[in-house]
């Protein structure tokens, strides 16, 4: 738009470049330019994130150094946006989620006067340990944002119970699922694609044993809890049960324990953290996801696949409503029966419960609207509640 400040959308982490990059893709279609600042938050996994989507960030901040405590992040992120908003003066600036990223994005923006759109807004499991800190983040983002788009009608509600205003809430879907079926587009797309994968990963497609997919990275999973799933999936691995693929997390800690556990072991293939496009070809030859991220909790019911979240609440309720996913105690004897339950369980019929895929457009289309170009219909997506 010709003679307007850009937006300006802040993100740092592998999940926030999967669900911003629609919504990017979506403002620009619509002829808003929209400057793109990394924060390094993943500094290794978020540009491999971005190449995949051939997405090219204009600023890269690089303000999280290895090590760095969340506190320290946050600190880090702001002090070098505070220049980043002097300098482009953007009518508005996009986050996304929970993570350090987003509050520091939100706050900048806050402390800039410039108005912040909340993508993911909602979700809440009302415990500040359960996840930490991202409980938090999301939290303290809602009070200060002046457009909230919810993935669901729950979160929606959530938002409304916490005193926002109903018409600055939209619900839109989530735009992962958008991301999600752009993937799953290409990979049908191109079957050699497929057939690469499946000479890279023969582990994922081996006739004859179910196929356990599992991610663990959370912070409050270490220790005793990361303790349990490793020793769960050695117990799994002995009896021959499963061919059991972990993509590992970079964080050394999480590395260190699984690696402690698993390697080495029969039938379990500790893999280096993979693409998006890697990790739902991976998700379609699965038989069970174990997993405590939210992204993967979204995506696994459109695929049919069976979730156990190795968690111990989840703000995404309505994938265990929909019955596609339950959350596992986090004891060993306890994730062992729980996997054993569900390889026997009939195949899940594919549901979506968190957008039609057609999120980004949605929130698009708002932010248009709410910038004062020419007014269109509000579109929100009926879903689950």
């Amino acid at each position: 738009m010709q003679g307007r400040s850009p937006l300006l959308a802040v993100c740092g982490t592998r999940p926030e470049v999967v669900k911003l990059a629609p919504v990017v893709r979506a403002l620009q279609d619509r002829g808003h330019r929209v400057v793109l600042a990394m924060t390094g938050q993943h500094p290794d996994l978020a540009p491999l994130m971005l190449r995949e989507l051939a997405l090219q960030p204009d600023l890269d901040l690089a303000a999280c150094a290895p090590g760095m405590a969340a506190p320290q992040q946050l600190a880090s992120i702001m002090a070098r946006l505070g220049p980043v908003f002097t300098a482009w003066r953007p009518q508005l600036a996009l986050v996304q989620g929970d993570t350090v990223s987003t509050l520091a994005g939100a706050l900048s923006a806050a402390y800039a006067r410039v108005p912040i759109a909340h993508v993911e807004a909602g979700l809440r499991t009302h415990d500040f340990d359960e996840p930490h800190p991202e409980e938090l983040h999301r939290t303290l983002v809602s009070p200060i944002a002046s457009l909230h788009f919810a993935p669901t009608r729950h979160a929606a509600a959530v938002l409304r119970q916490e005193g926002i205003d109903a018409a600055r809430i939209h619900v839109t879907g989530n735009s992962g699922i958008d991301a999600l079926k752009a993937t799953l587009a290409r990979l049908d797309g191109d079957p050699s694609l497929a057939a690469d994968l499946a000479l890279r990963h023969p582990y994922a497609a081996r006739p004859g044993r179910p196929l356990l997919l599992v991610t663990v990275h959370r912070r409050e999973n270490m220790g005793r809890r990361l303790q349990a799933i490793a020793a769960a999936l050695a117990r799994l691995a002995a009896f021959c049960e499963a061919e059991i693929v972990l993509p590992l997390h970079p964080n050394p800690a999480v590395q260190r324990v699984l690696r402690e556990k698993l390697e080495g072991l029969d039938g379990v293939h500790l893999i280096p953290a993979v693409d998006h496009v890697t990790m739902v070809w991976m998700m379609r030859q699965a038989k069970v996801l174990l997993t405590d991220s939210g992204g993967l909790q979204e995506e696994a019911p459109m695929l049919g696949l069976r979730t156990l979240v190795l968690r111990q609440t989840t703000e995404r309720s309505e994938a265990l409503a929909a019955g596609a996913a339950e959350l596992v105690e986090l004891q060993a004897d306890s994730i062992v029966s729980a996997v054993r339950r569900t390889l026997l369980r009939k195949a899940l019929r594919p549901v979506m419960p968190f957008g039609d895929g057609h999120a980004a457009d949605r929130i698009a289309a708002i932010i248009h609207d709410w910038l004062g170009y020419a007014p269109g219909a509000r579109q929100e997506v009926s879903l689950t509640p």
